[in-house]
């Protein structure tokens, strides 16, 4: 293989790389945009007097569910209970899903273990 069809390789594969890492990260962050939308939607109910989650929304909080990784499942996802409680569980599973996010580490600050120091001023 020439260089020019090594260098032209090597481009292919880190594009068909990054195109996938993309695709993992819209499909990882998908669920939480959903929860963003349900928690305003609940912050205008609770705002206007409302106290209790409308049944109308268990359909979409069932769809939810159905998206969300095994660890960040486990608490109550359904309609007819209270706002603020529905609300904190959707803030600890949006919690869980920033941690899981593709680039970040366990700290979740998007560090890795490389030292990554700026450089001085002389």
């Amino acid at each position: 293989m020439s260089p020019l069809e090594a260098t032209n390789a090597e481009i292919r594969r880190r594009l068909r790389n990054e195109r996938r890492r993309r695709e993992e990260r819209r499909l990882a962050e998908l669920p939480v945009r959903t929860i963003d939308a349900l928690i305003a939607e609940l912050e205008e109910m609770h705002l206007h007097g409302r106290k209790r989650v409308p049944e109308s929304f268990e359909e979409r909080l069932e769809a939810l569910d159905a998206t969300l990784p095994d660890e960040c499942r486990g608490g109550e996802l359904r309609s007819r209970i209270t706002i603020a409680h529905l609300m904190d569980r959707l803030y600890s599973i949006q919690d869980c899903l920033f941690r899981r996010l593709p680039g970040r580490d366990a700290a979740g600050d998007g560090s890795d273990d490389e030292d990554h120091e700026l450089p001085q001023a002389s």
